[in-house]
């Protein structure tokens, strides 16, 4: 019998001024302690909501990692002072160092879109390929392009290598 049915029963006995019988079937049980667990997980759950969602939990361990980071990028600068290191003059070099990779990184990037461009253009069964087709033409001509644009590539990651240090591909995301 189904718990509603049961539950009906029960309410008419209890209409009734009858006895009833409070014990629970086995089913029953072990749904409410699937129950019980849902709610703590959800408990524990919304604790964990609750608190700063965009503040990365920090264990003890990372903590002491961070400060020892932190102290050894003052002693470094405490370092160079008493080196006779202008700090600001540094950071002006770190600064401008930064600026002019990131142009040439830039353009390396321009370069590659420009490949990936062309290479769309020129795909095996592509439009460009239909319609030299249609027009009566050979479409096997590209088969040299495609050849071309890949070397092309291929030369780009060794000069963005060569000049950089890695692609765009080699480094890891933000």
């Amino acid at each position: 019998m189904s718990d509603f049915a049961s539950l009906v029963q029960k309410l008419n006995a209890i209409n009734n001024d009858e006895q009833v019988d409070i014990t629970s079937s086995e089913e029953t049980t072990t749904k409410r302690q699937q129950v019980m667990e849902t709610k703590s997980l959800l408990d524990k759950f919304n604790e964990i909501q609750d608190a700063n969602p965009y503040q990365p939990v920090v264990t003890e361990a990372e903590d002491e990692v961070e400060e020892t980071m932190q102290d050894r990028f003052a002693k470094f600068l405490k370092a160079e002072r008493a080196a006779g290191s202008d700090v600001d003059t540094m950071k002006t070099a770190i600064e401008e160092g930064t600026s002019e990779y990131e142009y040439a990184d830039r353009a390396f990037s321009k370069m590659a879109e420009t490949i990936n461009t062309l290479e769309k253009m020129v795909r095996e069964g592509g439009m460009l390929e239909m319609k030299i087709a249609q027009a009566g033409g050979d479409p096997a001509a590209l088969r040299d392009m495609r050849q071309a644009l890949s070397d092309a590539y291929e030369a780009y990651e060794v000069a963005h290598r060569d000049a950089l240090g890695s692609t765009p591909e080699q480094q890891p995301e933000d």
